[in-house]
């Protein structure tokens, strides 16, 4: 396995040194075992939470009602969990309580998946009670102990499920598989940040089509909120689905999503912010679709440069990709409409007013009248002018037309 990281490693080394154990756990060991370098690290110590915070000098209380502290070294953050079981979780969410205990196997025995249920020490040597191991080596993602009962206590752990499976590229193992049949509907109970962050991180993923074709395949829009609680129905289009993973940016991913389902214009601002997403993605992601959706074909040179003023290279460029899938157009006629989009760019002598020959201030003392919302509109005019080559961009040019533009405002 890799080296492991320094600040993990020093505090496994502080806590052994204490007289506790102390071991990596979780995605961290999963991922050293397949040769990835670890975003972050977790430890598990039968050190309670008080003793962890005595024993190192810089620590946070990320969360101290289940456990955890985090160890703050040489700029790292390291959770550090006192070995604990669980018990009834209530809406089938999280645990009513948290029970402290001496027995690593026990800790493991409650986590979702066997692949994420393996524990490292400081030597490298791996404690894998339930085989993820050979889970790992075949492709398997398959839940701890009685797949059922996990589902039965965190619904989310399905959405999980398939999320792994489109992030390392593996089957859901079928005993696992079967469990959804019975658990799915546990998922109405979920929270919507949590279903919309576990989708956050399969648009991170490299086949987040797989994570999508098993949402259908295992009928998760029909119980999953906020879907569930749409009128529009999502339709498995593969089109549309294998653009999941050609695109990578997530936001373009999101709009894909929304895709799939037939949500008129004036429902997909409520139905973005049914998602909880922050107000600044729900509206690119609105802006993607909508661009997408009525893309005109084929784009015309003046309607492209107006696009790109209006919303920027880069969005354009996101919605052109967008519509490609929406709309079903072959390769060739993607890499021609994106050819056109970056040729209009180039040819553009400006493509923001900070860009123009003239400033607010030398409008407003061509004018001759006070400053007001009229000097951003009319440098917004003359800029679009520029752009499109009905305008020199030089200042007595632009003086010029401003001065004639600014008189309607007096």
């Amino acid at each position: 396995m890799q080296n492991m990281d320094p600040a993990a490693l020093y505090v496994l080394d502080q806590l052994e040194q204490a007289g506790f154990e102390a071991y990596l756990v979780g995605g961290c060991v999963r991922d050293r075992l397949m040769g990835l370098q670890p975003a972050d690290y977790d430890v598990a110590t039968d050190a309670h939470p008080n003793e962890v915070q005595e024993l190192f000098p810089r620590t946070a209380a990320t969360g101290i009602q289940h456990g955890t502290v985090a160890v703050l070294h040489q700029g790292k953050m390291i959770e550090v969990t006192t070995y604990r079981t669980e018990g009834n979780y209530v809406n089938h969410r999280r645990p009513s309580q948290v029970a402290f205990v001496s027995s690593l196997r026990k800790d493991l025995a409650r986590r979702d998946f066997t692949i994420n249920a393996m524990a490292e020490d400081r030597n490298g040597q791996l404690v894998d009670p339930f085989g993820g191991q050979a889970d790992l080596q075949a492709g398997w993602i398959r839940a701890v102990g009685d797949a059922v009962q996990r589902f039965t206590e965190d619904a989310l752990r399905m959405l999980r499920a398939v999320r792994f499976a489109a992030q390392l590229d593996f089957r859901i193992h079928p005993n696992t598989a079967t469990a959804f049949a019975v658990c799915v509907p546990l998922m109405r109970h979920l929270a919507v940040e949590r279903v919309t962050g576990e989708l956050d991180k399969m648009w991170r993923t490299a086949w987040p089509s797989r994570g999508v074709e098993q949402m259908f395949r295992n009928r998760f829009f029909r119980h999953l909120p906020p879907f569930s609680q749409w009128e529009e129905k999502p339709q498995a289009r593969a089109d549309l689905i294998q653009g999941l993973d050609a695109e990578k940016d997530p936001d373009v991913r999101w709009a894909l999503l929304m895709g799939l389902f037939s949500i008129p214009s004036d429902q997909l601002w409520p139905r973005l912010r049914s998602l909880r997403l922050s107000t600044k993605r729900a509206s690119r992601i609105q802006t993607l679709l909508e661009l997408a959706r009525k893309w005109p074909f084929p784009l015309e040179e003046t309607q492209g440069k107006q696009m790109i003023l209006q919303h920027g290279l880069s969005t354009v460029k996101q919605a052109c990709r967008t519509s490609r899938w929406i709309k079903g157009w072959n390769c060739s006629t993607a890499k021609e409409q994106m050819f056109r989009i970056e040729k209009w760019a180039k040819e553009m002598p400006v493509h923001h007013s900070h860009e123009l020959a003239i400033d607010g201030k030398q409008l407003v003392e061509a004018v001759g009248i006070s400053p007001g919302p009229w000097v951003g509109e009319v440098l917004q005019r003359l800029m679009t002018a520029a752009a499109l080559g009905r305008l020199p961009n030089e200042r007595e040019a632009l003086l010029k037309e401003g001065k004639r533009l600014g008189k309607q405002y007096s």
